[in-house]
């Protein structure tokens, strides 16, 4: 039987302390630790099992990208015009 060493590697990265605390509540609920989160993330990222999500390809945005060639737009205008079409569909008087 050989003898081997398993070694391991720290891996760091920086968040708010916001997203932290958050990621820790949501996943405590799943009865996951951040560390056991990222462990699991990192090896479907080396088994090559990654699906990354192109938001470009969602049926929001195809449908969007549909209005616009089929001219089914609403013209905003300028800065200020952008402002106030945002306040209306917020429901918001304020600009």
């Amino acid at each position: 039987m050989t003898n081997s060493v398993l070694r391991n590697k720290t891996i760091s990265t920086r968040v708010t302390e916001e997203v932290s605390d958050r990621a820790k509540a949501n996943l405590a609920k799943e009865g996951l630790t951040v560390s056991e989160y990222v462990r699991l993330a990192l090896i479907k990222a080396a088994n090559n099992e990654v699906e990354l999500v192109n938001f470009l390809d969602t049926p929001e945005a195809l449908a969007a990208k549909k209005e616009v060639e089929n001219g089914q737009v609403e013209r905003i205008g300028d800065l200020d015009d952008l402002k106030a079409w945002v306040n209306r569909i917020d429901g918001n008087t304020k600009k």
